[in-house]
């Protein structure tokens, strides 16, 4: 009677078993079909970063720092003093300037301090113009994209005209200001010369002082007040938080059905158990992978295993709402996306379902 009672037990734990293995062959049979269909109509990769504009700040005149504005990495905006220069140079360039001109002037008996004034205030207004021409054609470049909205387009557009006539006013006022002091001084060699020494040094004084290009975040903020700061060197880095978007490495079979405007679900790990809308915007058509030496014979590239490694292409995706995400977003931080391309109702739910779960998983990794 006990022999039977174990052998009844072995039958059911072998049923059990046997059951238990057909459910799980069952799970991993759809989930193998879902891989292979979701591959092409609900593409997923974890291989996607957020991005945005980076800009390194460099001094454009050459000196010791003497006040340092930002230390370690802080919030700032648009026009805030970032560090100051040793201008006693620059200074003392303008007065030796102001002295040649005057000099030039006695000799022809003019009165050159308007237009040393005049022709100052134009070179300045020339170097602002440069500068939000620079800042605008950064944001100008996305606008294909659409990453970058069309009020922003057209802010930064009235930027650039404002400065544009800025210049233009100024241009007036120094030709103005030659007319007062006659035909003979503006065309005098000596007095053009000191002209544009007074020029470039009360721009260097104006250089002195490095101010944000924008609204966002300075980062690596490692020297302090003493350093000798080099023309065209980086002393530290800006990041705006105005614009930013994610670039995501799809493997080439993933972007045979992506097209702009298919919808977006973006997990951030700098933000677990959220998901956040977004949209294709565009898909490279390109990446470079040619590494040989120019007039060399090219050199065959080796299988690493048995099953040659994917290409993957860059897609570039905006936040439905970036507004609502500012405050996770960081340049370069990782991210998982999953790219609906079409009105798929099943592969959309388990798509949807796969956000949720792993938008919690990334509590834990």
């Amino acid at each position: 009677m006990s022999t039977k009672t174990e052998e009844q037990v072995e039958q059911s734990n072998n049923a059990s078993a046997i059951k238990l293995t057909k459910i799980l062959l069952t799970i991993a049979l759809v989930y193998f079909v879902w891989a292979i269909v979701a591959d092409r109509h609900t593409p997923i990769t974890d291989q996607a970063r957020v991005r945005g504009f980076v800009v390194p700040i460099v001094p454009e005149v050459a000196g010791t720092i003497t006040k340092m504005h930002v230390a370690g990495d802080m919030r700032v905006k648009q026009g805030d003093i970032l560090f100051e220069l040793d201008s006693s140079d620059y200074q003392l360039a303008l007065e030796q300037a102001n002295s040649q001109l005057e000099l030039a002037g006695q000799e022809l008996g003019a009165n050159t301090a308007a237009v040393g004034a005049a022709k100052a205030r134009l070179e300045k207004a020339k170097a602002d113009l440069m500068t939000k021409q620079a800042n605008a054609n950064r944001i100008f470049a996305l606008k294909d994209e659409g990453i970058v909205t069309l009020a922003e387009i057209d802010r930064n557009k009235g930027m650039v005209e404002k400065a544009k006539q800025e210049v233009l006013n100024a241009e007036q006022s120094y030709i103005q200001a030659q007319q007062v002091m006659g035909e003979d001084g503006s065309k005098n060699a000596k007095i053009q010369s000191a002209l544009a020494k007074v020029a470039q040094a009360t721009l260097d004084i104006e250089r002195t002082i490095v101010r944000a290009p924008g609204n966002g975040f300075v980062t690596y903020v490692k020297i302090d007040e003493g350093y000798y700061a080099k023309k065209g060197a980086t002393i530290l880095t800006f990041i705006s938080n105005e614009f930013a978007w994610i670039e995501a490495a799809y493997k080439e079979n993933n972007i045979g059905n992506i097209v702009a405007g298919n919808k977006v679900d973006i997990l951030l790990d700098a933000r677990p158990g959220k998901t956040f809308s977004g949209e294709v915007i565009s898909i490279g058509y390109g990446v470079s992978f040619d590494k040989n030496t120019p007039g060399a014979l090219p050199v065959p590239q080796k299988p690493k295993g048995w099953m040659r490694d994917p290409q993957r292409f860059n897609v570039v995706i905006r936040f439905t709402d970036l507004a609502g995400v500012q405050n996770y977003l960081r340049e370069g931080g990782q991210a998982d996306v999953i790219t609906y391309t079409g009105e798929h109702f099943i592969l959309n739910l388990l798509g949807k379902f796969w956000s949720w779960i792993t938008s919690y998983l990334s509590y834990v990794y």
